[in-house]
């Protein structure tokens, strides 16, 4: 039984974090934007401070470099208890009356630097702990946490934001960092440096990428990665625009729509649990990856409230079908002493693709959003194609 996983002390340390982190990382994003838009009235102010959290994503590859070198224990106690120390100053400013703009900003880039490294740190540590013959359902499980966790930061955040205010979250944000650290030191695993110990940071990166390169699995998986965060993830900031303009949804409604990908991700991640070990892991993922994009196209061209809602929730289980097996795939063909190297440079990709939102707003604006999403998720097809036809191994078990 996958569930299983969470016997083993080592596991379920790295999972409760995970879980810990996550649910604050999805409160503060609602949270900090309600703020934002509170104090500037501003949307384009809104964007940059959300842009400031993905940015550091594009350092994935230098993180992952920099995480073969030292202790991945070591490095996850440093990054929960330094975070930990942001949030409760962020929450003093506020409670004083003296909290600013740019430190809300700072805060978001330097949580967008933890998050930059959980593939590379505490994923990369959660598939040493379950192996190579639990992995599948590993990343399945994690993944069904991070999807619960999507649904109740949002939730609470919204709850929070009203009864405590900014301040309080931010105090909250403290104490579950704190937790989280104290589960990191518990950790019985990690205390070793996994490699890369001698020569330059560069010089460590250059290797990587070679030793991608010889490896068609991995460099398809993270070619499929560009092409779905740039033409199908970007479909998000869509949402809220064609449930108000095309399918006249309620606010209710809207949060509803925002809420179908967790749903339908949920509901992927509890089978993948269940069965992972006895699906082909790259055809998997090209079929997730298809799922979304055929998600997107379906949102684009729907015009009922329901059909939009069953559509996301299909688009939730390719999503976490797509999720799962990039994890797993890249974990099980990267070797021992590189895996959080090559998770540092899935953890860039990821950033790439963030380009993708500036493509969908563009087309939206010339177009509107139906057209943007059925552009882009045609275009995304196309490319998952042309990754296919590049790399044949990604369809083969």
């Amino acid at each position: 039984m996958p569930f299983a996983l969470l016997a083993d002390p080592a596991f379920r340390r790295v999972w409760m974090l995970g879980a810990l982190a996550g649910t604050m990382r999805w409160l503060d994003m609602l949270v900090v934007g309600v703020w934002v838009f509170d104090t500037t009235a501003s949307p384009f102010a809104v964007a940059v401070v959300t842009l400031l959290r993905l940015l550091p994503m594009l350092m994935g590859v230098f993180v992952g470099a920099f995480a073969e070198r030292v202790p991945l224990r070591s490095f996850l106690i440093v990054a929960l208890g330094l975070l930990s120390l942001v949030y409760g100053f962020l929450g003093l400013l506020a409670f004083s009356g003296a909290l600013q703009l740019w430190h809300v900003a700072l805060g978001a880039f330097v949580a967008g630097l933890y998050w930059s490294t959980e593939m590379s740190v505490r994923r990369t540590l959660a598939g040493e702990i379950a192996g190579p013959e639990r992995m599948g359902a590993a990343m399945a499980l994690d993944w069904g946490t991070f999807s619960v966790t999507r649904m109740i930061g949002p939730l609470a955040g919204g709850a929070l934001y009203t009864a405590i205010g900014l301040g309080g979250t931010y105090m909250i944000g403290f104490g579950l960092f704190l937790l989280a650290t104290v589960l990191a030191l518990a950790l019985p695993v990690g205390h070793a440096a996994r490699g890369g110990r001698g020569g330059a940071i560069f010089g460590t990166i250059r290797e990587g990428f070679r030793s991608a390169s010889a490896r068609p699995v991995i460099m398809g998986t993270l070619a499929v990665t560009i092409c779905l965060n740039f033409w199908g993830f970007p479909y998000a900031s869509m949402v809220p625009v064609v449930g108000k303009d095309v399918l006249l949804a309620s606010p209710f409604e809207v949060g509803l729509l925002n809420a179908a990908e967790g749903i339908g991700a949920l509901i992927g991640s509890i089978a993948l649990a269940s069965f992972a070990r006895k699906l082909a892991f790259a055809p998997a993922f090209v079929g997730g990856s298809a799922l979304v994009l055929l998600g997107v196209l379906g949102f684009g061209l729907s015009s009922l409230f329901d059909v939009s809602l069953g559509v996301l929730i299909m688009l939730g289980i390719g999503s976490a079908v797509f999720a799962t097996m990039q994890s797993t795939l890249m974990l099980t063909h990267a070797p021992a002493d590189q895996q959080s190297r090559m998770m540092g440079v899935l953890s860039t990709c990821i950033g790439i693709g963030q380009i993708g939102h500036l493509h969908i707003g563009i087309l939206a604006d010339w177009l509107g959003a139906p057209a943007a999403l059925a552009i882009t998720a045609i275009e995304g097809m196309a490319a998952l194609l042309l990754c296919l036809w590049f790399w044949p191994a990604m369809l083969r078990r």
